[in-house]
């Protein structure tokens, strides 16, 4: 039996959809499995203290108590994004311990590897990009490209993404200067790539190996495929260009200890690696019947033996 750490969301919510998935494949395997949040977790004297509840079920509810993580096996550091300074204070307590406790996604790879920055070390497979707090960076960028997204460096779901076509909705300009003078981060402007109408796909992977793919769709006459946006999903199938780029990002997965990865593709292009919070677990499920949480456990458990 393991001692199992899951850093999240409410389990049994929509939010920790696929966590729930996780949390449950440790369950029913006989693991001891206790959720907590980040904010409930303390450096204390020279421990890292969680105030945390044991996880039975989304409906058995525990009493809360507090425990030590560094005595856990398994540490799951699942929130969801937008990575701000708490999000980041918290994997910086949490790299205190990653020697002692197998944490996954290690914070370290976690906070180097930014999910819309980590791309940029592949640039044959993305889009043009542009990260900048300049406004006129991004004006000479509309005029190259004609039309182009616009999205917060650090958050996630299709919160706060915006389209400009050139000699259309210009006026954007001013809602763009305004969110760069009340903020220090810079933006993400890309081409537009129009085949998002096709599908905005997800591919899965665990360990560096693909367990799965879907596509989200946008809703008609709209640009933007998340599922909390509105889109819907659908089986896919794999490109030659996605396997090719997965023969590349798998080692370096490896290599970084990030268990957990889910890239997004727009017409062969990668716009995001994912590795804070990675969904796709029950989405695959739904769509295919396979369920990638068994693959992640028969690792775990495996390394751990």
């Amino acid at each position: 039996m393991l001692k199992v750490a899951i850093i999240t969301e409410k389990l049994g919510t929509y939010d920790a959809k696929c966590t729930t998935k996780i949390a449950q494949e440790a369950v029913d395997r006989g693991h001891k499995v206790y959720e907590t949040f980040p904010h409930d977790i303390s450096h204390a004297e020279g421990k890292l203290i969680a105030k945390a509840r044991l996880y039975t079920g989304a409906e058995a509810p525990q009493d809360e108590e507090r425990i030590d993580l560094e005595k856990m096996d398994v540490i799951h550091f699942r929130p969801n994004p937008p990575v701000d300074m708490a999000y980041l204070s918290t994997l910086y307590l949490l790299n205190q311990i990653s020697d002692k406790v197998l944490i996954i996604n290690n914070p370290e790879a976690i906070i180097k590897l930014p999910e819309k920055i980590f791309p940029l070390n592949f640039p044959k497979f993305t889009p043009k990009t542009l990260i900048t707090r300049d406004i006129n960076e991004i004006r000479q960028f509309l005029e190259k490209h004609k039309e182009i997204i616009i999205k917060p460096l650090y958050e996630y779901g299709g919160n706060g993404i915006i389209k400009v076509k050139l000699g259309e909705n210009e006026g954007l300009f001013g809602n763009i200067q305004n969110q760069l003078a009340e903020s220090k981060m810079p933006l993400v402007v890309q081409e537009f790539l129009p085949n998002v109408v096709k599908g905005d796909k997800r591919i899965l992977f665990v360990n560096g190996e693909i367990v799965g793919a879907y596509s989200r769709i946008p809703p008609k006459g709209k640009y933007i495929a998340n599922l909390a946006q509105g889109g819907s999903h659908q089986k896919t199938t794999l490109t030659s260009r996605e396997k090719e780029f997965a023969k590349i990002l798998g080692p370096i997965l490896r290599e970084n200890n990030i268990y957990i990865c889910g890239i997004d593709v727009i017409d062969n292009k990668i716009t995001e690696i994912n590795i804070t919070s990675p969904g796709g677990f029950s989405n695959i499920e739904e769509l295919y019947g396979e369920k990638p949480q068994i693959k992640l456990w028969d690792i775990i458990e495996k390394k751990l033996s």
